[in-house]
């Protein structure tokens, strides 16, 4: 059975503990303080500077695949930063706190009066694939991606065509390979109201806002 989540910003949960399918440890792309890589170039993804140049194209996604039913370009941590604001728009908030690693409540039971939750890290993978002929980029929890690295939907899909990418609805899911007695394997858990993939040859940023006031962000090099 599967079960839902809550929106972005972590929390805590009644069922306890953390899981992750890749353990609580930073992968690539995830800094708890910013910072840079070996080459010089910050690896935070809130920082603009982390991947630029011009926006990857269709054709050259379609060149990188080639004849793969799927490619894993990289793997980052999601982060989260927050401020506090004292109305809806981003003029009413303060400054950006020191960006974490993002945490998330998932929905492990749902039964008349009872609910129960768990919260897990994110560590994630940015997977390339064909859909009907045409490149889609997907953000995939790492844990569902071993369970099965094939489901290609199973995560926040982005099309090409924009730039920055949209998603209207960050649906991501998670496989939880040690579920308390009777409570889901199959999670899902939505990351904001809005994601967005900013995607180059090299990198791409991925960003899930819910409002002005926290933002859930990973980057990805390959």
């Amino acid at each position: 059975a599967s079960g839902g989540g809550s929106a972005s910003g972590g929390g805590s949960a009644s069922g306890g503990g953390s899981a992750s399918g890749g353990g609580s440890a930073l992968i690539d792309g995830g800094l708890t303080d910013g910072g840079t890589s070996d080459g010089g170039v910050s690896a935070d993804p809130f920082d603009p500077g982390s991947c630029t140049g011009v926006a990857w194209t269709a054709t050259e996604a379609t060149a990188r695949l080639g004849a793969s039913t799927s490619l894993k370009l990289g793997s980052g941590t999601l982060m989260r930063r927050s401020r506090t604001c004292t109305g809806a728009d981003a003029g009413t908030c303060g400054p950006w706190g020191t960006p974490v690693p993002h945490t998330q409540a998932l929905l492990t039971y749902s039964g008349g009066v009872t609910t129960d939750y768990k919260t897990f890290d994110f560590p994630t993978h940015l997977i390339l694939f064909p859909s009907a002929g045409q490149p889609k980029l997907v953000v995939r929890h790492v844990s569902d991606y071993m369970h099965d690295a094939a489901a290609n939907t199973r995560g926040v899909v982005f099309p090409f065509g924009a730039d920055p990418m949209l998603n209207g609805y960050p649906v991501i899911y998670v496989w939880d390979f040690n579920p308390a007695p009777n409570r889901y394997d199959d999670l899902q858990g939505l990351l904001g109201m809005q994601g967005r993939l900013s995607a180059r040859a090299t990198c791409a940023v991925a960003l899930f806002t819910k409002d002005v006031s926290v933002e859930v962000a990973g980057l990805y090099r390959y």
